[in-house]
């Protein structure tokens, strides 16, 4: 910077005042520097040095500034690169992962992949636990959302909120660590959670058949059958065949945990042909007693008594000379009620000889009682027990 200043009428050209440079108290000047500046001041309007003035810093080249500049865009790179990669390592490792996986299969419907995911192992009997029979079911998981997620060392519990006919239903899940990936992310493995029910009791025979979402099982010598099912509403229908029918209903299993559905109550009746085949038995019981050559036939109603030991008895049998009238009724821990409306009547005869001559001796007529119950029908018919006599049951189509 070059300064212009009229000359001192006091002083020799007008910058005898001015002091050199090495004379400045802080600054530093070479020998050469200060006989520049001595031979300038005699020079009108010299250039003028300031003291903190430097010698000229050394150009880079093009290409060494082009690295210093690559190498430190490749370390912020670097740096972005490991932030993103962290965060998207703790996001795929996070403990929920396993959870809406899980439930993304079961709103898919893949049952399969869904169970495998969560560890549930299935059984002969878990015939609700497959695609076909999940694909037949109704309000089912339809979406979710994952509400908290809490760690407490190598255990994580994730609340989440499924969307099940139209409501929020809560389940709650729970993930034990299993280790890490690359000794950073943990990896969190879901423990399989307790699936509902749907339980259906028949007042019927044991064995009843029974379909659950078109799936046919059978119930058990209590007239029980409970199966394990994912969240949803189940139709239950009875298979009773041509003897037997019911009126079904639905079962309801809402979210995890272990819920039981409302268990659904089946009562069997008779169709017209398993009250005819029941009364068809009926007869063929009466028939039994009334073809028994004994005087106190085992397990019937009617008998005859009073035989005198001074005679001997033969030829001895029975004669029906009316029916009983029974009617069916309900199911009871029995077997369907069978009352007599109308007693039957039954005759005793046989021929004797003895000390005193001979003769034929006779008893009734007597009343039939065909009280019992109908306990189950097979392929042939009805099955019925007397509520009389010793029990004996027969069989008649």
């Amino acid at each position: 910077m070059s300064d212009q200043h009229t000359p001192d009428p006091d002083q020799q050209d007008g910058w005898g005042a001015v002091p050199s440079v090495a004379s400045i108290r802080g600054t530093q000047e070479t020998p050469a520097a200060a006989q520049n500046a001595q031979a300038g001041s005699s020079a009108h309007g010299a250039q003028y040095a300031p003291s903190g003035s430097r010698a000229p810093r050394r150009k880079l080249r093009r290409g060494q500034l082009i690295g210093i500049i690559s190498g430190g865009t490749a370390v912020v790179l670097l740096l972005v690169a490991g932030v993103v990669g962290f965060s998207v390592g703790s996001a795929t490792h996070s403990a929920d992962r396993p959870v809406r996986a899980f439930l993304d299969d079961l709103t898919a419907g893949k049952v399969a992949d869904a169970l495998d995911a969560a560890g549930i192992d299935r059984t002969k009997s878990d015939v609700l636990l497959t695609d076909d029979a999940y694909a037949k079911a109704t309000a089912k998981v339809t979406g979710y959302r994952v509400a908290a997620t809490r760690t407490d060392g190598d255990t994580a519990t994730v609340r989440a909120y499924l969307r099940q006919a139209g409501r929020d239903v809560a389940a709650t899940f729970t993930l034990d660590k299993t280790g890490t990936d690359w000794g950073v992310f943990p990896v969190w493995e879901l423990q399989a959670p307790e699936l509902g029910s749907v339980d259906v009791s028949v007042r019927g025979p044991s064995g009843a058949a029974v379909q659950v979402a078109g799936t046919s099982t059978k119930t058990s010598k209590d007239g029980t059958v409970g199966l394990r099912a994912l969240p949803g509403t189940y139709a239950v229908t009875y298979d009773g065949g041509k003897w037997t029918k019911a009126t079904g209903g639905s079962a309801v299993v809402g979210g995890f945990g272990g819920s039981a559905s409302t268990p659904v109550q089946i009562t069997a009746t008779l169709t017209s042909a398993g009250d005819q085949a029941a009364k068809r038995a009926v007869d063929a019981w009466v028939d039994g007693c009334i073809a028994s050559d004994d005087a106190a036939p085992a397990g019937c109603s009617f008998y005859a008594y009073g035989e005198n030991p001074a005679y001997t008895y033969t030829n001895e049998k029975w004669t029906l000379e009316s029916r009983p009238t029974v009617a069916v009724g309900s199911w009871t821990t029995n077997g369907w009620l069978v009352s007599t409306t109308t007693f039957g009547r039954a005759t005793f005869t046989a021929d004797i000889a003895g000390a005193g001559g001979t003769g034929t001796a006779t008893a009734g007529p007597l009343n039939v009682n065909a009280s019992g119950y109908i306990t189950g029908f097979s392929s042939s018919g009805a099955t019925f027990r007397s509520a009389v006599g010793n029990g004996s049951s027969d069989t008649g189509s």
